[in-house]
């Protein structure tokens, strides 16, 4: 596995594979409360060292990490981020919006994303410098200096509790998995996300994803953010949007957190 290209298609493959796994076991799965009272189940743990078992295989020298277990493998400058079951919640009470995501940083910036939404049987897939897409469709997202009153705007749980949503345009939503925001955006069924606490292996392949398909980052600072500083600054420490120039320029403008 030399080149980018082989690495995605080997790693495409795999979350097809753990997808298939996901799909057959949703509807069965046994939920435990973590330390923060959110969701882990059987099948998050299975997924995450079945993906471990075969990326430690086929790149003995990276560094393997992800939401479950400490990290293992190599001593590399590749560390590949894991997300088993990235919208916990949402499996345990059968909606469909989850998601398998696989990450690659390479000495710090990330490199490749692959996200897997089983429900939906859609996969979504990014290089550096390669594109984005999903299906074999490639994605460009349209951009706009406003948002129309009908525009989806995703706000996630944390974030939608620190802004005031009175300050943001469209229609708020929240779908419980950051991975299939991102995914979205890419794809333009959401105008822009907003991230706040999110962790590393939440972002690590929707970064790629997202910013291949022609979307910028920002805090609501107004502080501008590569990719590597999107994954590097995680759990994210304040509210971050996610959008094409000119729909991210229009929420700075005009969004505002709680007094």
């Amino acid at each position: 596995m030399g080149t980018l290209a082989s690495d995605l298609e080997f790693v495409k493959s795999l979350a097809v594979e753990a997808a298939g796994i996901a799909r057959r076991k949703a509807e069965h799965v046994t939920p435990q409360e973590k330390a923060n009272l959110s969701y882990v189940t059987d099948l998050d743990h299975e997924l995450e060292q079945f993906i471990r078992e075969r990326l430690g295989n086929a790149f003995p020298d990276d560094v393997l990490t992800g939401e479950e277990y400490a990290n293992s493998g190599g001593s590399g400058p590749r560390r590949w981020s894991i997300d088993p079951i990235d919208g916990t919640g949402n499996l345990v009470h059968l909606l469909p919006l989850w998601a398998v995501s696989i990450g690659l940083i390479d000495d710090g910036e990330p490199v490749l994303g692959v996200i897997a939404i089983p429900p939906l049987q859609e996969l979504y897939w990014a290089t550096k410098g390669g594109g984005a897409f999903r299906d074999g469709q490639k994605l460009k997202v349209r951009d706009s200096d406003v948002f129309h009153t009908q525009d989806n705007l995703c706000v996630g749980t944390n974030a939608l509790r620190a802004l005031d949503p009175r300050t943001l345009p469209g229609r708020l939503r929240d779908l419980g998995s950051a991975c299939c925001e991102q995914a979205f955006v890419a794809a333009g069924r959401l105008a822009a996300c907003t991230f706040l606490g999110e962790q590393t292996h939440d972002v690590a392949a929707g970064t790629v994803i997202v910013a291949e398909a022609g979307c910028h980052f920002a805090t609501i600072d107004g502080e501008f953010l590569t990719p590597a500083q999107m994954v590097e600054r995680t759990p994210v420490k304040r509210p971050t949007f996610v959008a094409p120039p000119k729909r991210l320029a229009a929420l700075l403008g005009r969004a505002k957190m709680f007094v």
